[in-house]
């Protein structure tokens, strides 16, 4: 009798100890200000008071119509501050519509789960939208793209501004972060939506 008892104690401390779910971190997502400082960097980065180096944070600027939003990576610290919760990288000014006059803008970070490869990679592109110039350097007749942050793989929706002409473009290569162009477009695809030497155009993901 004694022996049934101990196996039924035994069964109940560990049977749920194997059976229960992981527990899931459930990413962090936050609001306020954000201002800009100048850097030499090539990539787009922010500075956090908590987050550890080399997180990806998914940052949207609330202040444009419509909002924009830019992948991006922790990459400095700053003190906690009630009025300011992360710096931005003047490199991602353009990108996410930042004025550089006014110096700052209110941002929501929102942080990218650690999860299975392919999931991130979903997580990473859901719902990008970008504006600014694209041009049309990259030999090639198939529909491709390269783009500073995206992962290579990507699907887009490339739109010209003016003349409201898409593209379904797959991102094949990086280049380095600027101001003066957040795309390079192949030959052909550029040529198919009127992309001349430098042109406005809209940046969507296409959610896989």
């Amino acid at each position: 009798m004694r022996k049934f008892a101990l196996l039924g104690l035994l069964y109940v401390v560990l049977v749920p100890c194997f059976t229960q779910q992981p527990r899931v971190k459930i990413p962090r997502v936050e609001e306020g200000n954000a201002f800009l400082y100048e850097t030499n960097e090539t990539g787009y980065y922010i500075s956090h008071p908590t987050y550890p180096f080399g997180t990806q944070v998914v940052v949207t600027n609330l202040d444009a119509n419509p909002p924009r939003q830019l992948q991006m990576q922790v990459g400095g610290r700053i003190e906690e501050n009630p009025d300011w919760v992360a710096a931005i990288s003047s490199t991602a000014a353009a990108p996410l519509g930042i004025d550089l006059l006014k110096g700052y803008t209110r941002v929501r970070i929102a942080e990218v789960p650690k999860i299975t490869q392919r999931k991130a990679i979903r997580a990473r592109v859901r719902n990008f939208f970008q504006v600014g110039l694209a041009v049309g350097r990259r030999d090639g007749n198939d529909m491709t793209a390269a783009h500073p942050s995206l992962l290579v793989g990507t699907k887009i929706r490339v739109t010209n501004v003016r003349t409201q002409q898409s593209v379904v473009a797959t991102v094949t290569a990086r280049i380095r972060a600027s101001q003066s162009r957040i795309l390079e477009l192949s030959r052909a695809a550029a040529q198919s939506i009127g992309v001349t030497r430098s042109t406005e155009v809209r940046i969507e993901s296409i959610n896989q």
